[in-house]
């Protein structure tokens, strides 16, 4: 009797086993036996697994000691970002007291500027630094510019895009970071001349000097959508274990296309656009922004990895079926040169949304250099800034006391703010695989993006 229920035990037991097994192999309804490794993997991801520094950096720093100014686009070269992570970590993360935070009109004299290519939130720096102070979070929500004082190393400014905050601690050591600028060999950096004057009115800001780049800069797509056994690879690290079940698709025009049920479609188009959306979203599971950009960072860290020398260049909300969440933009450079998309269409090198913890849209159009033909890209010559100006200021015509149709009115020169050397990609426009070299001219309400060899207007944003 004993035996017989031994084995009806026993019986039970492997029946129960089979139908685990089976489930997992042709049913696909483990998720209540996979509660807990999701739960694992949810907590895991919260923990950030790269150096949020090498991706929330400036796109430039800005120097002005004495006499000298130039502009770095690879201060990392140098670690000079990452020095400068340390003093403010080590100053504002400090339990001292002694840390006096006051509203600054005035500017340091001497100065190293780091410029980065959106407003960071203060909620990034205080959460990552363990970083616990009212005054601070309350004087500047977010961070535009970081200043290092030259001549008192006790001391850094913070700059929101409208008011700038001094910070002062005795914990607070820029010693080392001032003694490197000070002893740069400036005639190697690129010049830079102030005062510059187009007819009657005065550039405001230092204008670059440079009349040489490299150029063409012949790119290719990262991803080939011809290169079936590399896209499929991408599929199934996307898709994982529900690769099997998914539906695969080529499209007329060359895209393919992977669906997994309606949830979770994943496409590659014949540009080298990796697209891909998640519908599952976990209803009011809403993270605050550190937390959201911690889930972008680990996810592509994992999946395909980031560009070399990429940088965040925008955060926005987003909202999917009412659940709130971010937009994490990210650029990155070529040659030390920042890269821009035409505005014409959509478009981003990088764009991930993030919703309850979870990544549910992710963009991705990567171009890199063409290594074959890398022996044609030379030091081509460029027309000045000044120039490429005065070929796009309005003047008028006197027969008919009209005005010609360029962009720059003369009263507008006062309001320049910023003028660099790029690279500009019309590649989704006219499936181009080479590179602009253009002088981008910024105002407080206009971007403009010429050609640097003819002065052409290109776009106006």
């Amino acid at each position: 009797m004993i035996n017989n229920k031994i084995k009806n035990v026993i019986l039970l037991i492997s029946v129960l086993v089979c139908i685990v097994l089976s489930s997992r192999i042709w049913l696909q309804l483990p998720n209540f036996l996979n509660y807990d490794s999701e739960k694992k993997e949810m907590v895991k991801e919260t923990e950030l697994k790269l150096d949020i520094w090498s991706l929330v950096k400036p796109v430039k720093a800005v120097i002005k000691f004495n006499e000298n100014y130039t502009i770095l686009y690879s201060a990392e070269d140098k670690e000079l970002w990452k020095k400068t992570v340390e003093i403010i970590d080590k100053g504002l993360s400090s339990k001292s007291e002694k840390i006096n935070i006051s509203n600054s009109a005035a500017f340091p004299m001497n100065y190293f500027k780091f410029d980065f290519a959106t407003s960071i939130p203060i909620e990034i720096f205080e959460k990552q630094m363990e970083i616990n102070n009212v005054q601070l979070n309350d004087a500047i929500p977010t961070i535009k510019n970081i200043i290092l004082d030259l001549d008192n190393k006790n001391t850094i400014y913070f700059y929101d895009g409208k008011d700038t905050i001094k910070v002062e601690s005795d914990e607070l050591n820029t010693e080392e970071v001032a003694k490197i600028i000070k002893e740069i060999d400036y005639s190697k950096y690129p010049k830079y001349s102030t005062n510059e004057k187009i007819g009657d009115q005065t550039i405001k800001i230092p204008v670059p000097l440079e009349t040489t780049v490299k150029n063409p800069i012949f790119v290719q797509s990262e991803l080939d959508v011809f290169d079936t056994d590399g896209i499929n690879k991408i599929a199934k690290d996307y898709f994982k274990n529900d690769y099997d079940y998914v539906r695969k698709a080529v499209e007329v025009s060359g895209n393919r296309v992977f669906m997994y049920r309606t949830e979770k479609v994943l496409k590659i188009n014949s540009e080298g656009q990796l697209d891909f959306y998640d519908s599952n979203i976990e209803l009011g599971n809403n993270i605050g922004e550190y937390e959201s950009l911690v889930t972008a960072l680990n996810f592509t860290e994992d999946f395909l990895g980031f560009p070399k020398d990429g940088y965040l260049s925008n955060i926005e909300t987003v909202q999917y079926e009412g659940n709130f969440g971010y937009r994490f933009i990210f650029s990155y450079k070529l040659q030390d040169r920042p890269l821009l998309f035409s505005r014409v269409r959509p478009n981003a090198a990088l764009q991930i949304d993030v919703v309850g913890n979870k990544v549910v849209s992710y963009k991705r159009f990567i171009r890199d250099i063409d290594e074959t033909q890398k022996d044609k890209m030379l030091n081509y010559e460029i027309l000045p800034a000044v120039k490429v100006i005065e070929k796009n200021m309005q003047t008028e015509i006197a027969a008919n006391n009209l005005l010609e149709l360029k962009p720059i009115k003369a009263e507008k020169i006062k309001d320049i703010n910023n003028i660099y050397l790029g690279y500009f990609d019309l590649s989704r426009i006219s499936k181009e695989q080479v590179l602009r070299v253009v002088w981008v001219i910024e105002m407080k309400d206009k971007t403009y993006i010429f050609n640097a060899i003819t002065g052409a207007l290109i776009e106006e944003w």
